[in-house]
């Protein structure tokens, strides 16, 4: 009898262990699909890292893909990720004492028809409807869809520190220093859903950039612009010389030199 429990005791102990050991890999996995879920994008992480007695995660070197048809591989990147759960979360209500990103990089970029983060952000718009559509068809069991629509998520302090934003086209290449950004009280007193907490976090980083964009987008708009110019009349002016010197060159041979 002895013997029955001591294992039972050891197959509890290796269980405990090895949930232990594989929480972070399997909370990674789970981070990258849902992130994927809510950018409508790629997303890769680096590293996950919990710590349990501090109620605390860490997560390192976030990458998000650009959409199709953009040079650059990612959209932005983000290197430092830290939340602290509260202990006033509840079963319906998870409460963050502080959720941070540290040294997040957005990259503007432009192809002939989009501009890559105003279509990440178009992407992100149309994300809440989807969400809800996608929540009531992959989850056919109501207890499961309810409990997941019914979860919502408050944040106390959410912050966006070190925030840059690089401006990479053909004519115009700039690093922007954003401000940075902190929030109190972020999703009210009864929170936001969690399906679209990732969406609305985001959103709020992009906007919060905009003011930023506009004028270094009016400029880069302008920039274009006068290059366009410039290549249209150095090209004429090409054409110009050539003829010119054409003309010159039968002068001359017409008058012996």
């Amino acid at each position: 009898m002895k013997k029955i429990f001591y294992y039972l005791l050891a197959l509890i102990l290796v269980a405990i262990i090895s949930l232990v050991i594989w929480f972070d890999t399997i909370a990674k996995n789970a981070v990258e699909s849902y992130a994927q879920k809510s950018v409508g994008s790629s997303v890769t992480v680096g590293e996950f890292r919990s710590d349990w007695d501090q109620f605390q995660v860490n997560i390192d070197f976030i990458e998000v893909a650009n959409p199709p048809n953009f040079a650059n591989k990612n959209a932005f990147v983000l290197n430092h990720l830290s939340a602290a759960l509260s202990e006033q979360s509840q079963d319906k209500l998870v409460v963050l004492d502080q959720l941070e990103f540290d040294g997040l990089l957005f990259t503007l970029e432009q192809n002939k028809d989009q501009v890559n983060l105003v279509e990440l952000l178009n992407q992100l718009n149309r994300k809440p409807k989807n969400t809800h559509k996608n929540v009531s068809t992959e989850h056919s069991p109501n207890q499961n869809n309810n409990s997941y629509e019914s979860c919502r998520v408050k944040i106390k302090q959410l912050n966006f520190v070190n925030t840059q934003l690089f401006i990479d086209t053909q004519w115009f290449k700039e690093t922007v220093v954003v401000p940075n950004v902190m929030i109190t009280d972020f999703g009210g007193k009864s929170g936001i859903p969690l399906a679209q907490v990732g969406s609305e976090i985001m959103k709020v980083a992009l906007s919060r950039i905009q003011a930023e964009v506009e004028k270094k987008g009016l400029r880069l708009n302008e920039q274009e612009i006068k290059e366009g110019i410039n290549r249209r009349l150095q090209g004429k002016l090409n054409t110009l010389t050539d003829e010119l010197d054409g003309k010159a060159k039968n002068w001359l041979k017409k008058l012996g030199l």
